[in-house]
């Protein structure tokens, strides 16, 4: 099964965004698509996946990352950007996982901010849940030990 993620900022926070299929570069479309779900501003960084179906004609090479067979696994949008340093971001641990069918219509928080701090919590599985709390518990062990 392909995975495709949109990386974007929006209200303070890098979002990776799943649920959302990316039909060529016209990334002011899909700007106003995600903003008008996540009723804020939002600024389309890259995107990552196992297959990106895209034309990249006049993009830096350092904004594409293919694999062995050729195929797109990442592309920056934005200037300054490598597909290295989106690849790196797409994994980081702070990043908020958002799926997009799941947005609800009106903002369940009046600081945008504070709204994808709890996302994860709010929209998660029971199975999620418990391995969250398996690792908390797991890292408050590893500091009781150093202490």
């Amino acid at each position: 099964m392909d995975h495709e993620y949109v990386i974007a900022y929006a209200d303070k926070s890098v979002l990776k965004i799943s649920g959302v299929k990316v039909k060529g570069l016209n990334t002011r479309d899909l700007e106003e698509k995600l903003g008008e779900k996540l009723k804020t501003f939002v600024r389309v960084i890259g995107v990552t996946g196992d297959n990106i179906e895209m034309d990249v004609y006049d993009i830096d090479p350092s904004q594409v990352r293919k694999n062995e067979d050729g195929l797109i696994e990442s592309l920056a949008l934005v200037e300054g950007v490598t597909s290295t340093e989106l690849t790196k971001l797409s994994c980081s641990d702070k990043i908020v996982a958002v799926d997009f069918d799941k947005v609800p219509d009106t903002p369940e928080s009046d600081c945008m901010m504070e709204r994808w701090m709890k996302w994860p919590r709010n929209h998660a599985t029971e199975e999620e849940l418990e391995e969250v709390e398996e690792l908390e518990e797991e890292e408050a062990a590893a500091k009781k030990s150093e202490n």
